[in-house]
């Protein structure tokens, strides 16, 4: 896809939007940002990263994701360098609702994988984390970053 293709005769500006993580390599599908004649910007395409972590041959990534009516946020690994991946599991409480969780980050380090997010479970924006110690097997219980108990 050309992000600086012009879809309508009427838009002057094509504005591609560019996305940096620091930690993390991220696959960006698709952004446009497209500014009318009228001086009105529409968004024409959203953004859609799936951040990866990377140990050895094995690829981890984590995204929030909605086909289900209700976002969660979704984890596959592979171990063969990204050639393959394995099933997708789903890594925060299956949401009902108006439950969100967005704004997935991942790490990995050795055979430990660490996926964060955001979600809005408890009414209030809140961190959340969860850990991997067998290379995205399993993972330890979800923990919620600014809670104090």
């Amino acid at each position: 896809m050309n992000l600086a293709r012009i879809i309508q005769a009427k838009l002057v500006v094509a504005i591609p939007m560019i996305v940096i993580l620091v930690s993390a390599l991220t696959i960006v599908i698709s952004a446009n940002l497209l500014q009318s004649v009228d001086g009105q910007t529409q968004k024409i395409l959203k953004v859609a990263a799936a951040p990866l972590g990377t140990s050895g041959n094995n690829v981890y990534t984590a995204w929030p994701n909605n086909d289900t009516g209700h976002w969660n946020v979704f984890f596959a690994k592979s171990v063969d360098g990204g050639k393959t991946f394995e099933n997708t599991i789903i890594l925060s409480a299956p949401n009902k609702g108006s439950v969100v969780d967005q704004n997935v980050e991942i790490a990995a380090s050795g055979s430990n994988v660490y996926v964060s997010w955001w979600t809005n479970k408890t009414g209030t924006l809140m961190p959340i984390f969860r850990a991997s110690n067998d290379t995205g097997e399993t993972f330890g219980k979800t923990i919620m970053l600014n809670s104090t108990k």
